[in-house]
């Protein structure tokens, strides 16, 4: 909505094609688009909820993941990496006309977290259970 008040768009319809006009809110994560690969991420984290408003969402995300610990760090680089790549997909429809499905992203963003933790493989050995789900959920171990 900013960048179409900045002339910089000339529309605020949703580029994922949903009907509705973008926003904040609406991109993270009311979006059908949006939603699909934000309710994956989370299952990756071994969350089976619907998605929240975005405000709601942003204060579930503060509420529960304080510390260090496998759960805590796998959420907080998830929710970065979707917002990042659910940006730069944005963009890219936007200003490239190039147009990537929701597996896609979900992909990038898998790789993203992955990368970030691949040093740290040793946290997730087959002596918690929950731990060693996450490394497999997100391909870090086997």
């Amino acid at each position: 909505d900013k960048l179409v008040h900045m002339g910089i768009l000339t529309s605020a319809n949703c580029v994922f094609n949903c009907g509705k006009n973008e926003n904040v809110d609406h991109l993270y994560f009311a979006c059908p688009y949006t939603q699909t690969i934000w309710i994956e991420i989370l299952s990756k984290c071994n969350i089976y909820r619907p998605s929240l408003p975005w405000k709601e969402e942003v204060q579930w995300m503060v509420d529960h993941d304080r510390g260090n610990k496998p759960p805590q760090m796998f959420r907080k680089l998830s929710i970065g990496a979707t917002v990042y790549q659910i940006w730069m997909e944005r963009n890219r429809r936007s200003f490239r006309n190039c147009f990537l499905p929701p597996e896609a992203i979900i992909h990038k963003i898998q790789g993203d977290v992955a990368a970030k933790l691949a040093g740290h493989k040793n946290m997730f050995d087959h002596t918690n259970e929950h731990h060693h789900s996450l490394g497999v959920n997100w391909g870090i171990v086997g």
